[in-house]
């Protein structure tokens, strides 16, 4: 047990022996004694300490020392559990203690006779030996006070309220309900010198946080506030007070500023106590996302700094148990975990924490395509550079060898970085076929072809893929409903397109019959509203006057429209995603922005920004989904036509070379890369509608375009009719 000073390295005999005579010396030493009885009673000396406090409280009462009384009460009182019985040992002693007319009144009116708990009894007791002219208060009715009088006759109290000057009360609804406050309240501050108060509210707003924690405890976001707000200053001026002291409130070790706005604000005793809660916490923790979130709030408050060994170990144990039990499942958390524990130098010979969890197979696991695929899209920034430098590090082949098959379904930020590390490993060469492939395929994504478009000099050095093509494919990327990452490139693809001077720049270096196909593509893709797409033609105009009668030829004349089909398997999934969207995407960015907008000035929240900018994509998608779903209708293909290449039909072309490959195209939203599924609103499945067997037709080849055969027009494979029944 923590004895107080002098005690220190005495037996409990010695202190026995000092505490036997203490009690009969004439003048005892009341407060040694009183600090020796509460540390003995806070360790495993309580039984002791309550024996010798008896002989203590004999002492007190035959010195009828009220105030020591009313403590050692008070301590007894809390080793006994609040026990009602004890009221039985608190009644004699209170009354040996205020034998005076005025002492035997307060003694009457704190309720010994009732069935209130013996401590509530101290303390009002303890209350009204306190009450006296002029003594601050507060009442939860009526607010800051000042003791007028005490009439011990009539057994009142007149106070003077801010609201009720000269309100009566009894004694005993006095003691039940009035809170004494001390001169440095904030309350008591206000009353003395409210201009001061004011003025310290702009000068040092942190530090009047922490008068209103010393004055009424732990307390939340909203309820300080409320505290604050008609106290110290008015509703307009809470949130830049707010802004402005909760970054050095985060920066004092001796405050401790919860993640959750609901959580309590706490002042500490002591730099060391701030730390040790701190990692008591964590280590309590046994969820690996708690722990997560809690070291990095811990991280960012410099909690981590300096650890000593023993802290460093519950440090390492904790981020351990987080890698074990997230493994396999989150794999974001992993890496997580694993470079905080590199940052922080907990990790020992290749190992860290009690369950020996290896530095190196952890890399390995995560670098698993499937692992490295569900990591990289839900880490930060910070992490995400982190891990990939690591790995770079650590394994630059597997790294390289798993990251090039990931880059088109990764986000433009991802890509951005990933592709330098790859490079940096030596496997350029790897990367560059990888990306002619795909686009040879036409299966660039829309992030891939953003980070294309957005690094000019070093695709053109690797690409075979023409300018016209890639602009041709970048309009089928923006045509093609996404999700997600690739829905956030497929809008800044959009607004590239439609920035006016990039579009043009693109278009010098074609030919002039390229650009008419160009203007004429840009007319039918579907990835614009009208504005945006009257917007790209007419700048493209501006710089090219001469394209004028290709967009005046290609005007479209009145016919029927077109009716929009799509698979059933295919629709049913948009009507997911759609009430996805609704019932949890939606909701989720609108609890974004209100946390977000709690942070304070929205001018320089990227927090808000961010948040706000996903609304408007959001709020996009809803309009267009709701509109395609109106449009479009399911169908299952059992009525289309065979003889030609079409919707619902399989065709076999044959290329120059010899080879061959086959198609099917459904509907608008299908699209299956492993069955060769392509969408009949894909630029080839439009050059090969109306085809038949025999007949030659132009489609994109390795380079540029290819005379092709169409050697086969078909009905749907099983395989296909399988996929449609989903």
């Amino acid at each position: 047990m923590a004895l107080p000073e002098g005690f220190e390295g005495k037996s409990r005999d010695e202190i026995e022996e000092w505490f036997l005579t203490a009690v009969e010396e004439e003048t005892p030493p009341v407060g040694r004694m009183l600090d020796l009885l509460e540390a003995m009673g806070a360790s495993d000396g309580r039984y002791q300490a309550d024996s010798w406090a008896e002989l203590l409280q004999d002492c007190l009462a035959a010195r009828e020392d009220a105030v020591s009384t009313l403590r050692l009460l008070r301590l007894r009182c809390e080793w006994s559990g609040d026990s009602s019985s004890f009221k039985d040992v608190c009644q004699p002693a209170v009354k040996a203690a205020f034998p005076s007319r005025l002492g035997k009144i307060y003694v009457k009116n704190v309720g010994f006779d009732g069935k209130i708990p013996p401590s509530e009894c101290l303390r009002r007791l303890s209350v009204l030996t306190k009450l006296e002219k002029g003594t601050l208060c507060h009442e939860k009715t009526w607010g800051f006070g000042i003791v007028k009088r005490v009439d011990d006759f009539y057994e009142r109290v007149t106070i003077d309220f801010s609201g009720k000057p000269g309100h009566e009360m009894s004694m005993a609804y006095a003691a039940e309900t009035l809170e004494l406050i001390s001169e440095d309240h904030l309350l008591a501050r206000k009353f003395r010198d409210e201009d001061a108060l004011k003025a310290l509210a702009k000068e040092d707003p942190a530090e009047v946080v922490r008068i209103t924690l010393r004055s009424y405890g732990p307390t939340s976001a909203p309820d300080l506030k409320d505290r604050l707000v008609d106290t110290v200053m008015t509703e307009a001026e809470w949130k830049p007070f707010w802004d402005a002291a909760r970054k050095p409130l985060k920066k004092d070790p001796l405050v401790h500023v919860p993640t959750k706005r609901s959580d309590p604000i706490e002042l500490l005793g002591s730099a060391d106590e701030h730390l040790e809660s701190q990692i008591q916490g964590l280590s309590d923790l046994r969820d690996p996302e708690g722990i997560l979130t809690k070291a990095d709030e811990l991280e960012a408050g410099g909690i981590f700094k300096g650890l000593s060994p023993e802290n460093g170990e519950i440090l390492a144990n904790r981020l351990a148990f987080a890698i074990w039990g997230a493994e396999g499942k989150h794999p974001d958390l992993v890496a997580r975990a694993l470079l905080m524990a590199l940052r922080c130098g907990v990790v020992n010979e290749g190992v860290l924490g009690d369950r020996r969890i290896s530095v190196e197979q952890t890399v390995a696991d995560l670098l698993e395509p499937g692992m490295l695929a569900a990591a990289l899209p839900k880490l930060p920034v910070r992490a995400m550079n982190g891990l990939l430098e690591l790995a770079t590090e650590m394994a630059p082949e597997r790294m390289a060898g798993s990251l090039v098959p990931l880059l088109p379904g990764l986000s433009i930020s991802v890509i951005s970085e990933a592709i330098p590390r790859i490079r940096q490993t030596g496997h350029e060469v790897e990367l560059v076929e990888f990306l002619n492939e795909r686009l040879t395929s036409r299966k660039g994504t829309p992030s891939l072809l953003l980070w294309i478009f957005k690094n000019p000099e070093l695709a053109a050095g690797w690409l075979k893929a023409d300018p016209a093509e890639l602009l041709r494919q970048g309009f089928e990327a923006i045509e093609w409903p996404e999700a997600g990452d690739q829905l956030r490139a497929q809008h800044q693809l959009r607004a590239l397109f439609e920035s006016g001077s990039w579009m043009t720049e693109r278009m010098h270096a074609l030919s002039h019959e390229q650009r008419v196909v160009l203007l004429n593509r840009v007319q039918t893709c579907r990835g614009w509203d009208e504005a945006g797409r009257r917007s790209v033609i007419a700048g493209i105009i501006k710089t090219y006057p001469e394209l004028h009668e290709a967009v005046t030829a290609a005007a479209p004349t009145e016919e029927a429209p077109r009716v929009r089909l799509t698979s059933w398997r295919s629709y049913r999934e948009r009507q997911v995603q759609f009430k996805k969207l609704m019932e949890e995407e939606i909701p989720e960015n609108a609890r974004e922005i209100a946390v977000a907008r709690s942070y304070g000035d929205l001018r320089e929240n990227a927090e808000y920004k961010y948040a706000k900018e996903h609304q408007r994509i959001l709020y996009r998608r809803r309009d267009e989904m709701e509109e395609d779903l109106k449009a479009v209708k399911g169908t299952d293909f059992a009525t289309c036509e065979t003889e030609t290449a079409g919707m619902g039909t399989t065709v076999t072309i044959r290329r120059p070379s010899g080879g061959e490959d086959c198609y099917c195209i459904l509907g608008e939203w299908d699209r299956d890369e492993e069955l060769n599924i392509i969408s009949s609103l894909s630029r080839l499945a439009e050059l090969l509608e109306g085809h038949s067997v025999g007949d030659q037709v132009n489609l994109p080849g390795a380079v540029g375009e290819e005379a092709c055969e169409v050697v086969a027009v078909e009905g749907l494979s099983d395989s296909i009719m399988d996929w449609l029944a989903g």
